[in-house]
């Protein structure tokens, strides 16, 4: 699996200077910074901004998956894929903004 190399959470939406576009060429995210020596950063977060649609998706399915074969959500159990239905309920809600 690929180490990310954007910049850890939390974001404070002050950063880097790099638009990341959607397939039809428009800007969805436009972050800044002076910093020349953090621009490959800056890319490694435009990638994620713009990766961010499909990966809500996945995790939307996951998500009903998991309900769909009996699985409950706990943010500490025994059981891992109770705690990964929790992790994914908790990154869907962000996402979401709730």
């Amino acid at each position: 699996m690929s180490e990310f190399k954007g910049t850890p959470a939390p974001w404070t939406g002050k950063d880097i200077n790099i638009c990341s576009q959607d397939r039809a060429g428009l800007q969805i995210a436009f972050l800044t910074t002076d910093n020349v020596d953090r621009r490959a950063e800056g890319l490694a977060n435009a990638h994620l901004i713009s990766a961010s649609p499909e990966l809500l998706e996945a995790c939307l399915r996951s998500r009903n998956q998991l309900y769909a074969a009996g699985y409950d959500s706990k943010e500490v159990s025994l059981n891992p894929t109770e705690e990964l239905l929790f992790q994914l309920e908790s990154a869907i809600k962000k996402a979401l903004g709730k």
